[in-house]
Parts: structure tokens; C-alpha cells; sequence
């Protein structure tokens, strides 16, 4: 593999950083990709077995990850109804190359391929969305959040009007126009979807489809660390973190080479660390509100441990559970010891809110989970983040 330069390390960051480049966006980055485009092209089919798909006006990585990720959502979504809005918004996109059309045209289109219910006695020509009454105003909410991140993902403009004037009123219109990149917008699969009624059964035919790429442990590997916050042992086989142990340097030397990043592995956990900021990829922590607040979340929660806090005990793997008492309490005292430091965003928070931003945050990172009893399991990874202001503390701890 020839030497990289810096616009090519670039290309690869910004590739696996983002879902796509689209060139009348980012003309600059689009024409380096074009210029680096048969490396690029090797270089992820070699380390991850990922497609790079390049066409007239845009290119990307087909990245997938066969187990779903919580931080794949997209985040300024609700609720479910915002997903099945967009997929509607996708299908009216369909076959519309650079057309214009009205946000009335959308609404109808949305309400005819919006799913109908199976139920029985249900008429099936009754709409099953109105944008109309307080029912209507929470499905404008959603389709505005659907269009907005139509938008945001360059797969339609707004020539005139503005899309959030229709959470005012049903009768606000504005005009949109199609990009064309709609039909490359979703990934090819080799199977009809339609038939698969749920997520396992397509989750199984893409490990089948997988393998049939020639699927090997290193790939896997690559894509678990470069693609996600954490790797832990219980995501994969016993052989293939035992191969991550024993050839981990090289993957160590993969990632100081092309990535200024260090993998760090420890008995039940590896991910990568970085020691100075960055210019690509989203970093944890990064330097705003919401990742200091759960610095001195794992900061309280290491102190209560060492205090030898009768409710919080670590378990043989490195593991700590939390029940929703035990969680509403720290939430407290950080407000308690914390508050005044915060910005106005946290202070305004309730201790509700205050929980939802913390594990918001922790499973976005992959620092914790929920049980099916519904506690909160916090990885060992937790422990290694805390407050400067109080490692004197800490150390006097460790020291006794």
C-alpha cells in the first residue's frame, strides 16, 4: 500500500465519518475522492469489505454493521412515526430527478403510502393520517422533522416558503425540489424485503450475504472499532476477541498510521483512544455540556464505589448496575454540587430530564445498556473518565 497523503487520510476520514459527499456540498473533498478513487476503493474493500460507490454528483461508503446500533438512528427523531414518514417521503422522492413539487403534493403522498391497520373493522379507505386537529399537529411535527432531515441529507432543496411553517397551519405550503439522489440513497440488498416480516430475518440474510463477501475476522474487527464508540467481549466470539488480543499491534499500528489513534485492550473491552483533538470524527469527550455532564456522572459514580456505597457494587466483569432509584439519586447530587457551573440549557433541566441527557449519552457511546429488568448496566469503560478538579481525590483513594 503506497504512502498516504494528507488529503488522501482525509478522503478515508471523512468517507467512514460521514454518510456521503455530495459534490455541489463539498466540491473539493468530492474531486480528492475522484482523484484517490481506485486506493480508496481498495483500501476499504482490503480492511473492512466495504463497497465505495461513486457516481456524478456524490460518493460514499456502503458501511453496515450486521448488529443495529443505537447511535445509526437518527437523532432528531421522536418516535417511530418520524421513520415510517420518512420511508413515505423516500417513495414519493422515488423517480423524481431535479423536479420541483409543493409540500401538499408530499402530505397526499404520505397519507396514501402511509402503512394501513390489519385490524379488523377497519375501513380501508379511511386515512390513516390527518394533518389536521391536535392529531394532525403531531404528525406536521414529524413530517417536518422527516423533510428537514431530507434536507439535511441533500435529497431535496426548498426552493420558496419555509417547510416549518406548516407546523402552524395543515394549509402552509411551501416548494421543494428533488436532487435525484434518492435512488442512491438507500443500500442495495439481494433479497425482497417485503417478504421478511421481521428484523431477525434480515438481519440473519445479511450475515448470509456477508459471508458470501468473503467476511473475515479481521474485517469484522475493523468495522466493530473504527465504526463504533466501544468493542466488548461479549459482542463477539471468544476466538475473535482472543485474535484481537493476540494481533492487536497491528491493528494498533493500522490506527496510529492512518488515524493519529491508539486501540487500547483491556480484559473485556477495546476501543480506540486519541490523545489530541482531532479535525474528523466525533470524539468522546467532546468539549460541551452534555459530555461534561456525564464526566462528572462517572466521576461521582467511581467515588461511590471506592466509598464502598452498599447499593453500587461492581461485579466480577468490571460492570456496575443501577436501578432507577439508584440513578435518580446521583442525578440529584450532581444538581446538588454541580449545578452552578452548568450552562443555562442544564440548569433549566429537571432531574428527569437530567437522567434522559445522561443515559442519552451513555448508550449513544456504548457505555452502558439496559437490563430486561430495566436497570442501567454501566461498562468498566465508565472508570476511565472523570473530573481533573477531583483526581486528587481519587488518587488519595487509591493511594490508601
Amino acid at each position: 500500500m503506497k504512502k498516504l497523503s494528507r488529503e488522501s487520510l482525509d478522503c478515508i476520514h471523512q468517507l467512514l465519518d460521514r454518510f456521503w459527499v455530495v459534490r455541489k456540498e463539498n466540491p473539493e473533498l468530492f474531486y480528492e475522492i475522484k482523484q484517490n478513487e481506485e486506493f480508496l476503493r481498495d483500501y476499504f474493500k482490503d480492511y473492512f469489505r466495504f463497497k465505495l460507490v461513486v457516481g456524478a454528483d456524490f460518493a460514499k461508503v456502503e458501511k453496515f454493521q450486521i448488529a443495529p446500533q443505537p447511535s445509526t438512528g437518527i437523532s432528531d427523531f421522536k418516535e417511530v412515526k418520524d421513520y415510517i414518514i420518512f420511508y413515505c417521503v423516500l417513495a414519493f422522492l422515488d423517480g423524481k430527478a431535479s423536479k420541483q413539487f409543493a409540500l401538499s403534493d408530499v402530505c397526499q403522498a404520505v397519507v396514501s403510502y402511509y402503512p394501513r391497520s390489519s385490524k379488523e373493522g377497519v375501513d380501508e379507505n379511511t386515512p390513516v393520517l390527518t394533518w389536521k386537529g391536535n392529531e394532525g399537529y403531531r404528525n406536521r411535527l414529524s413530517l417536518i422533522r422527516a423533510l428537514k432531515e431530507a434536507v439535511r441529507r441533500c435529497l431535496i432543496e426548498v426552493m420558496d416558503k419555509n417547510i416549518e411553517d406548516f407546523q402552524e397551519r395543515e394549509t402552509n405550503d411551501a416548494l421543494l425540489r428533488s436532487t435525484g439522489l434518492v435512488k442512491y440513497f438507500m443500500r442495495n440488498i439481494s433479497f425482497n424485503i417485503e417478504e421478511k416480516l421481521t428484523l431477525n430475518d434480515i438481519v440473519l440474510l445479511q450475515e448470509v450475504q456477508e459471508q458470501e463477501l468473503g467476511i473475515e475476522r479481521k474485517h469484522l474487527l475493523y468495522r466493530k472499532l473504527f465504526l463504533e464508540p466501544a468493542l466488548y467481549r461479549h459482542e463477539v466470539s471468544a476466538a475473535d476477541f482472543d485474535y484481537l488480543r493476540q494481533y492487536g499491534r497491528y491493528l494498533n499500528e493500522h490506527a496510529e498510521k492512518y488515524y493519529d489513534m491508539n486501540v487500547d485492550i483491556y480484559g473485556s473491552s477495546a476501543f480506540l483512544v486519541k490523545e489530541s483533538i482531532g479535525t474528523f470524527r466525533r470524539l468522546f469527550p467532546a468539549n460541551n455540556a452534555e459530555s461534561n455532564l456525564v464526566i462528572q456522572f462517572a466521576t461521582l459514580l467511581r467515588l461511590k464505589i471506592i466509598d464502598n456505597n452498599d447499593s453500587l457494587v461492581e461485579q466480577k466483569d468490571g460492570t456496575v448496575i443501577l436501578t432507577n432509584v439508584d440513578l435518580d439519586v446521583m442525578c440529584r447530587q450532581l444538581i446538588v454540587e454541580n449545578r452552578q457551573g452548568w450552562t443555562t440549557g442544564l440548569k433549566s433541566m429537571s432531574v428527569a430530564e437530567v437522567k434522559n441527557t445522561i443515559k442519552n449519552m451513555l448508550f449513544e457511546w456504548k457505555l452502558a445498556e439496559m437490563t430486561q429488568e430495566g436497570e442501567l448496566k454501566l461498562y468498566d469503560v465508565v472508570g476511565r473518565f472523570y473530573e481533573k478538579a477531583k483526581e486528587e481525590k481519587l488518587k488519595e483513594h487509591n493511594d490508601d
